[in-house]
């Protein structure tokens, strides 16, 4: 904390506001503290879309699963999908179902159609998943670049400063202030800009991991309830 305490004090010694700080940068600092604010607003973003969207499919799958549970065996569940186009679960047993309705019982082999089935299902998780997914990987790009286009500031500034002090002759802190201000509040901008990118990212991740897990025991039970038999 002691460097931040000293670039603070300026010319006559009084404290200066992080704004004031932001405006004694050059202009490339300011298009790099521009450029994380474009990719921090642009994460929240993607946070705050991505976390309702699971938040609805998560309430639209577990809504499904207790209705198709209550359906008998072999039950239409097409009313009950109708009813939930959110979830994801119902979008793998429509899939299922017509797979199943293009591949009859007597075309093949129980366990050929179990495995045609399936994959189909699989796919179908798979389509759904990667539009889940849209946007959650710039939260990853972000925590892993945002550091280093801040340090880029910093070192900008760093050398901002040493000009200063070769040019001027002087190596007093109003002479070299400007130039460390830059330094630093483009490293702190970066930092700011990817914690909670990194934070959200790791979040949404495990959350897409249990609606995939969801859908393959899904899956399974699906299987398991319309044909009676599994892929052993």
């Amino acid at each position: 904390m002691l460097p931040a305490s000293l670039v603070l004090q300026i010319g006559s010694g009084a404290r200066a506001s992080v704004p004031s700080l932001v405006l004694q940068s050059g202009p490339f600092g300011k298009f790099i503290l521009l450029v994380l604010l474009a990719m921090s607003v642009y994460c929240w973003a993607v946070i705050w879309d991505r976390a309702r969207t699971y938040a609805r499919v998560e309430k639209a799958d577990r809504a499904f699963l207790a209705g198709w549970r209550r359906l008998p065996r072999g039950g239409d569940f097409r009313l009950l999908a109708e009813q939930h186009p959110g979830s994801l679960l119902a979008q793998v047993a429509r899939a299922g179902q017509r797979s199943l309705d293009q591949h009859p019982s007597d075309t093949g082999a129980p366990t050929l159609r179990y495995t045609i089935v399936q994959h189909a299902m699989e796919r179908a998780a798979n389509d759904e998943l990667s539009k889940l997914e849209r946007g959650v990987g710039f939260l990853g790009t972000t925590g892993s670049v945002a550091p280093f286009i801040g340090l880029a500031g910093t070192v900008w500034g760093v050398m901002t400063a040493f000009l200063a002090i070769g040019s001027q002759g002087s190596a007093s802190l109003a002479v070299v202030a400007p130039g460390i201000a830059e330094a630093l509040i483009t490293t702190v901008a970066g930092i700011l800009a990817a914690i909670p990118a990194v934070g959200a990212y790791n979040h949404l991740l495990g959350r897409l991991r249990d609606l995939q897990n969801g859908a393959s025991q899904f899956g399974v039970e699906f299987l398991e309830g319309r044909l009676g038999t599994s892929a052993s």
